[in-house]
């Protein structure tokens, strides 16, 4: 992520990529387009309509134990998403299973600019999901009393689809769908409450989450850290700034950007206009309560990005609660995040069945 300068800078660049994809469009159409095939017309089947009519069905598997820790085991399980071979980390409780079931989180985590090295130790050089930067998360809830499902998205790590992360933002719309078999899989899990189905996403987590939200009935309540949530436009000109520092940007730079990222819209085969998967655009439609965390200084995700948020979130009367920190993480660390996870659990509990 952006720990250290050479890996924000990598970040900055691969956001900026796929930052243009859904300008493009934006420009191009405030119009929803539609696909013929067959001659029916059809939403483009990456759209967030297209995806709330859509059947999801798949199982989870048992693959292998994995090491466990202090409060919790341990497992790799695998589910497959449009045919291809998904693998999740299930972190799992060592407390006394409560009446009903354990609790169950699904954790999306953010971008990484090298997705086949998502979830491989630095130290060991092997693969240890969720990997050094995220470790905590997924065994900060489990050791909490909370099951917690950590997938893959597609192409990441050993998980088939890899050509699905070279396609810039449109990659989001296919990882919402390996969320959607996902919790469509959840009734083959042991163990586990249906009616307290939760989802914490960060970063990139929380556009593909936004989007889960809007997409399916299945999840009580969810917790986003310092989410993707803006206007795709803002998107442009946030991540484009960083690579033009100190020069202007104009109509003919951002053409650059939209250049070579029409290609990945040249290459679907169904006309498609970004801004029907935009989960921004569908707050007023946000039926799930959700809890934001964000630090002032963050500079991979701005914190105005969850300001605004909540804004919609407020002015359609939508459940939420927003908590900023002060300081500069991107991912809260320290007392910060054990601060965050308190206040998580206490807003699940909340509500602790589906609303």
């Amino acid at each position: 992520m952006n720990r250290k300068k050479v890996k924000y800078k990598n970040y900055k660049l691969a956001r900026l990529l796929m930052a243009g994809v859904i300008f493009v469009s934006l420009v191009s159409s405030c119009q929803q387009k539609k696909a013929t095939v067959l001659g029916h017309e059809e939403l483009a089947p990456i759209s967030i309509e297209a995806l709330r009519k859509r059947d999801f069905t798949t199982s989870l598997k048992f693959e292998k134990e994995l090491v466990s820790g202090e409060g919790f085991n341990a497992e790799l399980l695998s589910f497959y998403s449009d045919s291809l071979r998904i693998y999740a980390l299930l972190s799992k409780p060592k407390t006394e299973k409560p009446e009903g079931g354990y609790p169950l989180i699904i954790f999306g985590h953010g971008f990484h600019p090298e997705p086949k090295k998502y979830g491989i130790s630095k130290a060991s050089g092997k693969s240890w999901r969720p990997g050094d930067y995220y470790r905590g998360i997924p065994e900060s809830y489990a050791r909490r009393g909370f099951v917690v499902l950590t997938p893959d998205y597609r192409g990441h790590n050993v998980s088939d689809g890899f050509e699905f992360t070279q396609m810039g933002f449109l990659a989001h719309n296919f990882y919402t769908i390996d969320l959607l078999h996902l919790v469509a899989a959840l009734p083959s899990l042991e163990n586990v409450n249906l009616d307290r189905v939760y989802y914490m996403g960060h970063s990139m987590g929380g556009d593909v989450g936004l989007r889960l939200l809007l997409t399916t009935n299945k999840i009580s309540a969810a917790s986003l850290w310092s989410p993707v949530a803006a206007s795709t436009w803002q998107q442009v000109l946030y991540y484009g700034k960083y690579e033009e520092e100190g020069k202007v940007i104009n109509t003919e730079k951002i053409d650059e950007y939209m250049a070579t990222l029409q290609d990945n819209l040249n290459g679907l085969s169904y006309e498609y206009s970004v801004e029907q998967g935009d989960p921004i655009n569908f707050i007023r439609e946000l039926n799930v309560p959700v809890i934001i965390h964000h630090a002032t200084g963050d500079q991979s995700v701005p914190y105005m990005w969850s300001e605004s948020l909540v804004a919609r979130l407020f002015a359609h009367k939508k459940r939420f609660e927003f908590y900023t920190y002060q300081s500069g993480n991107h991912l809260l660390i320290d007392e910060n995040r054990m601060l965050a996870f308190d206040r998580d659990i206490s807003f699940f509990n909340k509500y602790g069945n589906l609303n």
